[in-house]
């Protein structure tokens, strides 16, 4: 008897650490990451659901997540997406779009901002615009951060 009551607690244990264990995996399904940690291993996230911050640009043919933005030295004020950048596949919340900074002196009007980005990363392909961009995130929550030019 006492033998099978030590095998039920085990097994009891057991079990009771392989759910907690499945919810502190759950936990690490997103993982959050800086433009330095994605880019020096980019295979690691591939097809993993990431949150990163960077600078969202969106213009003419072009909407990324970049590191910075910098003048254009085309227009005074203009600005535009420099360093690492990300394709964002499937585009943004109308809210958080019309958030963001306006700027239209260079043609077609531009839009920028900080944002926090949740969602699929993907660095096997050829992505965006005539497939000019070797990584891509799908986004899944859009939080538009505190940031004056």
């Amino acid at each position: 008897m006492n033998k099978n009551l030590v095998l039920i607690c085990a097994t009891l244990l057991a079990i009771s650490g392989l759910a907690l264990g499945y919810r502190e995996l759950g936990k690490r399904k997103v993982q959050y990451v800086d433009f330095e940690k994605l880019f020096a291993s980019p295979d690691q996230y591939n097809d993993r659901n990431i949150v990163i911050e960077g600078f969202l640009f969106h213009g003419f043919e072009i909407i990324v997540l970049c590191e910075r933005l910098e003048h254009s030295g085309l227009a005074e004020g203009h600005l535009v997406p420099k360093g690492r950048m990300i394709w964002i596949e499937g585009g943004i919340p109308p809210n958080i779009h019309d958030a963001l900074h306006i700027q239209q002196m260079m043609g077609p009007e531009e839009r920028y901002g900080k944002i926090r980005i949740k969602g699929k990363y993907e660095s096997e392909g050829k992505y965006g615009h005539l497939g000019i961009y070797n990584y891509q995130i799908k986004p899944t929550e859009v939080e538009l951060l505190q940031w004056s030019p």
